[in-house]
């Protein structure tokens, strides 16, 4: 073999083990890397779902809250039977998993006073539903994930005068 073909085998070679050593030493690196981002990317999803769910399930709240309002305008002639239609449209138009955790103020007061309209009669209607409080919450409380224990979904509408 010349001399010149032996240096180059020999470089050659010299490489090849060099490249070897550099993979080597370089095993486990991706495994590293995926156990870093992989958790974070986790929790990434986990805070887009579970805030998802939340304003899904208030805008359902407001969305019900709305229709209960429109349904004490449509020919009821007293106010007790605006009351009424009122809160059966909102059971009516909440979800079914929704509907037997929301509180109304259906007992309280729901006709008001409007706001800079003087001897004018309001009647708000407002749905609160416990999020992750109570003794069956609805959504698991994440540490250190800021979410309100309470939802809240109102409306307001002014009634005629006279009635």
């Amino acid at each position: 073999m010349p001399t010149l073909q032996r240096e180059w085998v020999s470089a050659h070679r010299g490489r090849v083990g060099l490249r070897a050593a550099a993979r080597r030493g370089c095993r486990g690196v991706a495994a590293v890397e995926f156990a870093v981002v992989v958790p974070v990317l986790l929790l990434l999803m986990l805070g887009i779902v579970y805030y998802g769910v939340i304003f899904a399930m208030q805008q359902a709240l407001t969305l019900a809250a709305e229709e209960g309002a429109r349904a004490a305008l449509r020919y009821q002639s007293t106010n007790a039977q605006r009351v009424a239609a009122a809160y059966t449209a909102v059971s009516s138009v909440l979800p079914t998993v929704l509907n037997g955790r929301v509180q109304t103020n259906q007992g309280s007061t729901p006709l008001v006073a409007c706001q800079n309209v003087a001897g004018m009669q309001c009647l708000s209607v407002v749905l609160t539903m416990p999020l992750t409080t109570g003794n069956n919450p609805l959504l698991p409380a994440i540490p250190l994930l800021p979410v309100p224990s309470t939802l809240t979904g109102s409306a307001v509408v002014q009634l005629v005068s006279g009635s």
